[in-house]
């Protein structure tokens, strides 16, 4: 925002009372129910309390996926100001570019995964100069946040500019993975058309910088074959891509009724992690928290060496304790090994090292947090 601009929003919102049961939920810059947002939300609607609880959506599609409590308000123009403006908390899994936090309000940033590419202040120089000021007055306005690792913690306090409270709670949207996935998968099935009896194989690649889909070339006729001989059952292949390609996806592959089929628009991906029986990624996060739930996942990554030059890492992407493959050929030969039922030595290493605390409960001590400052006021 223009330095008029904002004083005209600051001026705007100090005329607004705070509503002390105002939450304002925000994910991925106005998408509908999902990720950490979506898991406190949740338990905030069961808690009984007189809330109002707000979203922030980017259209209708996104308003549409709220459940009954849950109201949906712009996420541009003056409807947002009020809400943010009105709001006693704000609960947000990225970064916030309005400078408009009042005395009395509480912000809670929950991020958005653990980290394997390294972000904000440790590629300070890659980023524009615009961005970094707002992720500075992001951090500046921010009073906790919430982390899911020892790692993740130390983080924040060194690369995210940010010198505030953070608390080990877990990462809220994970809860889901501890619970039973049995009606999870069910949900999947019957809103794509599938038998509720159906395994899913989810192919969930992250985006390059140059936006190219070149590396996406899975076979998944293989993948779909192969999950059918090892691990018995009728399958189908999920194709989700990130929201920075997502426009691409409906060309990149040949979707074939209830074989392959494309879950690019599910607003929810933690959802698909829950559903799926075997993930297969590249550089996502998503694989860490996937490795949460013992099922198996793999590593289809064909550009290693291409995909370094533009990103730096915080792990060796060869040393990660999760199976690589590099070719369609090796993640044959991959597939045929796996096990249903998933057990790493390694990978229990590296959570114990890397200080994971997730436990399923996240979202209640998130919640139990929000409950806190709207009680003291």
């Amino acid at each position: 925002m223009s330095k008029l601009h904002n004083l005209a929003v600051k001026a705007l919102c100090a005329a607004i009372p705070i509503q002390n049961n105002r939450v304002v939920f925000s994910s991925y810059y106005g998408r509908g129910w999902s990720d950490s947002p979506k898991a406190i939300c949740e338990v905030l609607l069961q808690s009984g309390e007189d809330l109002d609880l707000v979203w922030l959506c980017k259209d209708e599609a996104a308003a549409k996926t709220l459940p009954k409590g849950v109201r949906a308000v712009p996420c541009k123009g003056l409807k947002k100001f009020k809400a943010l403006a009105s709001a006693r908390v704000w609960v947000d899994n990225c970064r916030k570019y309005e400078n408009m936090k009042r005395k009395g309000q509480i912000y809670m940033q929950t991020w958005h995964g653990f980290a394997l590419k390294k972000l904000e202040a440790d590629v300070e120089s890659t980023l524009e100069p615009a961005y970094v000021k707002a992720c500075k007055t992001d951090s500046a306005q921010c009073d906790v946040m919430i982390s899911g690792s020892g790692f993740m913690t130390e983080l924040y306090r060194s690369s995210f500019w940010y010198h505030g409270a953070v608390v080990n709670t877990g990462t809220p949207r994970n809860d889901v993975f501890y619970r039973d996935h049995s009606a999870v998968h069910a949900k999947v099935c019957k809103a794509l058309g599938l038998p509720e009896d159906r395994k899913l194989a989810l192919y969930a690649p992250t985006f390059r910088d140059d936006h190219s889909t070149e590396a996406y070339r899975l076979d998944a006729g293989m993948v779909r074959r192969k999950c059918q001989e090892n691990f018995k059952g009728d399958w189908t292949v999920l194709v989700r891509l990130h929201s920075n390609v997502a426009e691409q996806s409906k060309g990149l592959f040949a979707y074939d009724g209830d074989k392959l089929v494309d879950v690019t628009d599910w607003p929810d991906m933690s959802e698909l992690l829950c559903a799926a029986g075997l993930l297969i990624t590249d550089y996502s996060s998503s694989m860490f928290d996937y490795a949460l739930t013992g099922k198996p996942l793999v590593r289809f990554a064909t550009d290693i060496e291409a995909y370094q030059k533009n990103r730096d890492f915080y792990f060796p992407l060869d040393q990660l304790p999760f199976p690589l493959a590099r070719s369609n050929e090796e993640l044959e030969e991959i597939l045929t090994e796996l096990q249903p039922l998933w057990t790493s030595p390694a990978w229990g290493e590296f959570s114990r090292k890397h200080g994971f605390c997730e436990d399923g409960n996240a979202s209640v001590r998130c919640a139990a947090l929000i409950l806190q400052q709207i009680k003291k006021q």
